[in-house]
């Protein structure tokens, strides 16, 4: 399946079905779970016994250029054709199925080998879930996964249903549009260890002040929508007022953000977790200092959660700029706990905008020790993915994510 072709050329002529084995029936629809349903490409930590998962175990499609792919999977024709290849498949099983109960048939009458036979059941529950899917699509590009992340012990578990849109024509701004693999390993570590990024307080004090979260460029809203459920299971948080702020600056981006936040977050949310709120704000970090803020903006944040943001030289710089005037800082004295947290991926493309994290914020040894408190880099991890999971392995297919993980805050040498 390395060879990109439209399913009217790659899936078995559809008069032709009863002559193809279970391998290639279930190939076929191996092929039409990865164009019309993909995972997100490096969202797999390698040696993670929880991983992220879409519901599915798919061998994606490989292809250099990517915006081939997407003419396929928005070509309407290739998915009309791909609906009614499904159907056909489905109902020409389910007769075969009928058949092969009766007394008055046999195998040979039907015309079908008995080993699909035996499969029928299983390639009729595929092909109906990507019919779904397939016949669900409203417009082009729209994809809608289901992820879940689970602690290693068992002890927490987060679902969230998330739709991506198409990019705007192309426009580079409007990449939040879609889920990136960053955004699939920053929720995995919080609901591993949210005592890690500041979300689970050891004390139980019910005198805990509101705990404020920011994310910027939350995208499609997975990150935010995983802490704001979490925080809802947390006991330390049971008492305890809680904002999550998701902010992007794309139109459409933001929109579609609204809508993931309104499809997880029921409408009797505030009646159950009075004191837990989730809302969504335009956030433009190049004028974040000279426009007015929002309420919602307004006060100091704990934690600011930020995954696959920087891809412009500027970035940065920028959310340097936006982090000073949001993070809440240490009064003299004292040491503040607050934090941005930072995913980015490593990719060749984009090397110089990646090293200018390290140039914008210096690392703690580096800083005056008789300067005034400043945002460093507290702590780096670098973290190794499976491209597409570890299924792929031994197939050709296999390639490593590389991220790196910042943690970043205040610092002053004299406190």
């Amino acid at each position: 399946m390395s060879v990109l072709c439209p399913p009217t050329t790659y899936l078995p002529p559809i008069a032709k079905i009863a002559s193809f084995s279970v391998t290639q029936l279930l190939d076929a629809l191996t092929y039409l779970q990865s164009l019309y349903h993909p995972e997100v490409r490096g969202s797999r930590r390698k040696r993670v016994q929880v991983p992220v998962s879409n519901g599915e175990e798919n061998l994606p499609l490989r292809h250099e250029n990517d915006s081939e792919l997407q003419a396929i999977r928005s070509d309407a024709f290739e998915r009309s054709y791909s609906i009614r290849w499904l159907t056909t498949l489905i109902t020409q099983l389910e007769v075969w199925q009928d058949l092969s109960h009766s007394e008055e048939v046999s195998l040979d009458d039907i015309g079908m080998p008995e080993p699909t036979l035996a499969y029928t059941e299983i390639i009729v529950q595929q092909a109906a879930s990507l019919l779904a899917i397939c016949a669900g699509v409203a417009a082009a590009g729209i994809i809608t996964r289901n992820f879940v992340f689970g602690s290693t012990d068992g002890q927490r578990r987060v679902e969230a249903q998330i739709t991506d849109i198409p990019l705007d024509n192309n426009d580079y701004g409007s990449v939040g549009a879609q889920t990136w693999g960053g955004a699939c390993i920053l929720s995995e570590m919080i609901v591993e260890d949210p005592e890690r990024f500041g979300l689970d307080s050891s004390s139980h004090s019910p005198e805990l002040r509101r705990l404020n979260v920011l994310e910027l460029g939350a995208g499609t809203g997975l990150v935010s929508l995983v802490v704001m459920k979490l925080l809802d299971t947390l006991p330390s948080s049971n008492h305890r007022e809680v904002h999550v702020v998701a902010t992007d600056f794309h139109p459409s981006v933001l929109a579609n953000l609204r809508s993931n936040i309104d499809a997880n977050v029921s409408s009797t949310h505030n009646q159950i977790t009075s004191t837990h709120s989730i809302t969504t704000h335009s956030l433009d970090w190049s004028s974040f200092s000279t426009t007015p803020r929002p309420d919602c903006l307004s006060y100091p944040f704990d934690v600011v959660l930020g995954a696959d943001i920087i891809y412009e030289a500027q970035h940065a710089v920028w959310i340097r700029d936006c982090l000073k005037g949001l993070v809440w800082r240490p009064s003299d004295g004292t040491v503040s706990p607050a934090a941005f947290h930072l995913v980015i991926p490593l990719r060749p493309t984009h090397t110089f905008e990646s090293n200018t994290v390290e140039s914008v914020f210096f690392k703690a040894c580096d800083v005056d020790p008789n300067g005034d408190a400043d945002l460093v880099i507290l702590s780096k991890e670098y973290i190794t993915c499976d491209a597409y999971g570890d299924h792929t392995h031994g197939q050709g297919l296999d390639e490593d994510v590389e991220y790196v993980y910042y943690k970043i805050g205040w610092f002053n040498a004299r406190l």
